[in-house]
């Protein structure tokens, strides 16, 4: 099985806009440095991206919103 890619939220495959990923903006704050994430959320991360791959914005607010959005 492949690494999970730190730029690619684990939850939905999107960008996740990770600042610490991202070679260009690691001199910036993660945006997830000041925000709330569910932690229902958290426990939807596969384990081998536990730790490697941030989840995305959307993903992070809330796991429930998220299966509405993504699923339809």
């Amino acid at each position: 099985m492949p690494s999970p890619d730190p730029l690619y939220c684990p939850l939905c495959g999107r960008p996740n806009q990770c600042g610490q990923a991202d070679p260009a903006n690691r001199d910036q704050p993660c945006w997830c440095f000041s925000a709330r994430i569910d932690r229902q959320a958290l426990e939807r991360v596969p384990e081998e991206a536990r730790g490697r791959s941030c989840l995305c914005p959307e993903c992070a607010r809330s796991a429930t919103d998220t299966t509405t959005k993504h699923s339809g």
